[in-house]
């Protein structure tokens, strides 16, 4: 597997992860699938902000194996953002 996709997956697997662990902390007072869909929405945004403000930082570091991973992660994690909070948006 390559490195771009390892960051890739990695950085989807800790999303999904910190989703079901914010709805454990709420004690499952979500009231349906929206408002998880919003919640999988808010985390995928802050940390696909995250992951392209490390790929920039790595492109002016000139760190080409790590940069694609991360701009790549980044791109599909804010992806994935839009799609679950407009979807979440509409349910709610």
């Amino acid at each position: 597997m390559k490195s771009f996709q390892k960051v890739m997956l990695i950085n989807i697997g800790i999303a999904i992860l910190i989703t079901i662990l914010i709805i454990v902390a709420n004690n499952s007072t979500f009231f349906g699938a929206g408002e998880t869909a919003l919640a999988f929405g808010i985390v995928c945004l802050g940390s696909g902000i995250i992951n392209i403000g490390i790929g920039f930082i790595l492109l002016l570091a000139g760190n080409k194996e790590w940069r694609n991973g991360f701009l790549l992660s980044g791109a599909a994690l804010l992806l994935l953002s839009g799609i679950s909070c407009g979807g979440g948006a509409a349910f709610a």
